[in-house]
C-alpha cells in the first residue's frame, strides 16, 4: 500500500526533526549520488550552506576531497551498493572551500532499504575529528620526543602493569649489553630476573601500587660479572587518581658501586689499623672545632671513655696551654708539630706529641684538620734517665778523682798516726784512727759512683740492727732539732747485703728526715715482710714535704731540696739500692711530711 503525499510529507518532517536533534552531521544521498538533505551540524562540519549542498551531486560538493580519501570513498560506496551493509568510521581528509583548512572527518555510511530490499537512500553520518587528529598528532610528536629522549639515555626507562609485566622498555643500556626489548616485554619481573632478585623488586612494586614512590638497589650477575643497579619507581595514575601501572628509571651504577665498595674496604682497613694502633688518629672541623673522628687509643692516653671528649688539646697542662693555642692557629698554614703535657683527672702528667695538617676543599679553603697524637711519656722518661746517666758519669769520674786524691795522703797520715800511737793516749789515738776509718769508708762509697759494679762482699744481716745503730748514731742530732723516734720492728728474715752500704742508706734517709723537720716532731720507722722474699724499711717524717715537680727530680746529680745540699747523698743511696736489686720510693705531701720506702730482697737476685 502506497503512502499518501500527506503521510510521506509527515514522515519526511519527522526524519528531518530527528536528524536535527542528532549531534552528528547527517547527509541523505540518493543512490545516484544526489544530495537530498543535510542537517545543520553537517553544514557546520563541511563549512557549506544549504544552497551549496542540497540537490548537488555528492562528488561535486565545493570542497576538495584529498585523492587518497576520494578513491577510498568511491570504493566504499560501491561496496555498500553491492553488499547493502553499513560501513563504520571511515576517515576522510577534506580541504574546506572558505578557509582552505584541511579537516579530518569520520564518515559512517548506512543504506536505507525499501520494502523490496532495494537501496532507497544512503545516510552519511559525519563526525568532526579535527580536534582528535590534532591530539593524535601531538601525541605522536610527544611519543617521538619521548622515544628520542629515552632511547638516547644511559638510564633504562621501563613500565609495568599491575601484574608486574613489562609493557615497555627504552634506553641505550640494552644496546650496550646486547639485550633486545623482547627479552623483557610481556614478561613478569620474576620471569626476567629470577626468584632471588624478584623478591625485593616485587616488594618495592607493591608499595608503588599503593601510591608511594620507591627507591632501591639490587645486583645481578651477567656473563660472570656482577653488575649493580639503582631504580626509582613511581605510580602511573589515571584521571580518577587510580594506579594503573608503574614507571621506573633504572641506572647501571656498577662503576660507582665498585668505587664505593673499594672506598669502604679502604676505610675498613684504615679503621682496623687506626683502632688497633697505639697512636691517636683524629679529624675535626676547622671552623667549629667539632671532632669528626678519633681512634680508640685516646681512651687509654687520656684515661677517659667519655663521649664528650672533644679534642686532643683537652686537659692541657697550664704551663703548655699558651703554646698549644698558638699551635692551633698555625695548623691552617702548613703541617705542624708540637710536644705538650696533659693532666688527667688523677693529676697524672703525660707527654703528647701531635702532628697536624690542614685539609683543603675544592675552593682551596681549609675546612678540616687531621692529625696523629702519640704518647711520648716513656720516651721523655728515657731522655731524662739518659740525662741523669750523663750527669752520673761526670759525677763518677769526679768522685774517682777526689777519692784518689784523698786516699793517698790519708794512707800516709794513717800510717804516721799508727807509728805515733805509742806516744799518744789510747783514747786520742783510737778516736783519730776511727775517724780516719770513717773517712776511708766515705771514700769507698764515692767509688760506688765511679765503679758501680765493683766487687763487694755480701753477708746475711738483720736490717733491724742497721736501723738501731743508725738511730743511736743520729740520736744526738735529733735531740738538737727536737725530733723523737718511734719504731715498730717486725721479726723479718735477714737480707744478703753489704752492711756498711745499707747502713749508709738508712743514715742518709733518717738524716734527711731530721733536717726537713724545722719545728721538730716524730720520725716513724718500721720494718716488715713484703710479698715473698722481700723486706721493707719505711721512714715517715713530719717535715715540710716535697712538691710534685721536685719529687720527680729526686736522685738527680747536684739537685737537692736543702739550701746547701749538692744532691749526691740521695744519688749514692739510690745507686746502692739498685746494686742490691732493691727499690726505693718517695711519697710526700707539702706541709704534712714524706714517707720513704726501701724494698730489699732477702736473697741476692741474679
Amino acid at each position: 500500500m502506497r503512502e499518501t503525499s500527506f503521510e510521506l510529507q509527515n514522515r519526511k518532517q519527522l526524519m528531518h526533526s530527528f536528524y536535527e536533534a542528532v549531534d552528528s552531521g547527517i547527509i541523505v544521498v540518493e543512490p545516484s549520488g544526489i544530495i537530498l538533505y543535510a542537517n545543520t551540524k553537517a553544514y557546520s562540519i563541511i563549512e557549506l550552506s544549504a544552497e551549496e549542498v542540497e540537490g548537488v551531486y555528492l562528488y561535486n560538493l565545493p570542497f576538495n576531497l584529498m585523492e587518497q580519501s576520494k578513491e577510498s570513498f568511491r570504493k566504499i560506496l560501491l561496496r555498500i551498493t553491492r553488499q547493502k551493509k553499513k560501513i563504520h568510521q571511515m576517515d576522510l581528509k577534506i580541504m574546506c572551500k572558505n578557509s582552505d583548512m584541511i579537516k579530518w572527518i569520520s564518515v559512517a555510511i548506512t543504506p536505507i532499504l525499501d520494502a523490496y530490499n532495494r537501496i532507497e537512500n544512503l545516510v552519511l553520518t559525519l563526525t568532526d575529528n579535527q580536534k582528535l587528529k590534532v591530539l593524535e598528532k601531538e601525541l605522536n610528536r610527544s611519543q617521538e620526543r619521548f622515544h628520542s629522549l629515552v632511547d638516547s639515555m644511559e638510564d633504562t626507562v621501563f613500565t609495568l602493569d599491575q601484574n608486574f609485566v613489562h609493557t615497555g622498555i627504552y634506553g641505550k643500556w640494552m644496546e650496550k649489553h646486547g639485550v633486545k626489548p623482547s627479552y623483557f616485554l610481556g614478561k613478569t619481573i620474576r620471569e626476567v630476573f629470577g626468584d632471588a632478585i624478584a623478591v625485593g623488586q616485587e616488594q618495592a612494586c607493591h608499595r608503588v601500587l599503593q601510591g608511594k614512590s620507591q627507591f632501591y638497589e639490587w645486583s645481578n650477575i651477567r656473563n660472570g660479572e656482577r653488575l649493580y643497579y639503582q631504580a626509582i619507581l613511581s605510580p602511573i595514575k589515571n584521571d580518577q587518581g587510580q594506579v594503573e601501572g608503574i614507571v621506573g628509571v633504572s641506572r647501571d651504577i656498577t662503576e660507582s658501586k665498585r668505587m664505593e665498595l673499594g672506598l669502604r674496604e679502604s676505610e675498613e682497613r684504615f679503621r682496623q689499623f687506626a683502632e688497633n694502633a697505639k697512636d691517636v688518629f683524629w679529624m675535626q672541623d676547622y671552623e667549629t672545632q667539632k671532632l669528626l673522628y678519633i681512634s680508640r687509643a685516646y681512651e687509654q692516653i687520656w684515661d677517659t671513655q667519655s663521649a664528650s671528649f672533644d679534642s686532643v688539646f683537652t686537659d692541657v697542662h697550664p704551663e703548655d696551654q699558651e703554646a698549644v693555642n698558638g699551635f692551633i692557629q698555625l695548623i691552617a698554614q702548613s703541617e705542624s708539630q708540637i710536644e705538650y703535657r696533659i693532666q688527667n683527672k688523677n693529676k697524672k702528667v703525660r707527654w703528647i706529641r701531635t702532628r697536624a695538617f690542614p685539609i683543603i676543599n675544592d675552593q682551596a679553603e681549609v675546612y678540616r684538620i687531621a692529625g696523629i697524637s702519640e704518647d711520648i711519656t716513656e720516651l721523655k722518661e728515657k731522655e731524662e734517665l739518659l740525662r741523669k746517666s750523663d750527669k752520673l758519669t761526670v759525677v763518677g769520674e769526679l768522685a774517682a778523682g777526689i777519692a784518689h786524691e784523698i786516699r793517698n795522703p790519708l794512707t800516709s797520715i794513717k800510717g804516721f798516726v799508727q807509728l805515733m800511737k805509742a806516744d799518744m793516749e789510747d783514747l786520742h789515738s783510737e778516736i783519730i784512727l776511727s775517724e780516719m776509718d770513717r773517712i776511708e769508708s766515705i771514700i769507698t762509697e764515692f767509688l760506688v759512683l765511679a765503679k758501680p759494679h765493683q766487687e763487694t762482699f755480701f753477708q746475711q744481716r738483720d736490717v733491724n740492727d742497721f736501723i738501731k745503730q743508725s738511730i743511736t748514731l743520729l740520736d744526738s742530732e735529733a735531740n738538737l732539732n727536737n725530733v723523737q723516734f718511734e719504731t715498730h720492728f717486725m721479726n723479718v728474715p735477714q737480707i744478703l747485703c753489704e752492711g756498711n752500704q745499707i747502713k749508709q742508706v738508712i743514715i742518709n734517709v733518717i738524716k734527711n728526715a731530721i733536717e726537713s723537720m724545722h719545728n721538730g716532731g716524730t720520725i716513724f720507722v718500721e720494718t716488715g715482710s713484703y710479698d715473698e722474699g722481700y723486706v721493707y724499711i719505711k721512714v715517715t717524717d713530719q717535715g715540710v714535704g716535697i712538691g710534685e715537680d721536685r719529687l720527680a727530680r729526686l736522685g738527680e746529680p747536684f739537685y737537692s731540696n736543702k739550701e746547701k745540699g749538692i744532691g749526691l747523698g740521695l744519688m749514692v743511696s739510690l745507686k746502692i739500692i739498685e746494686n742490691h736489686h732493691g727499690n726505693i720510693t718517695f711519697e710526700s705531701i707539702l706541709d704534712i711530711g714524706t714517707t720513704v720506702t726501701i724494698l730489699l730482697p732477702t736473697k741476692l737476685l741474679p
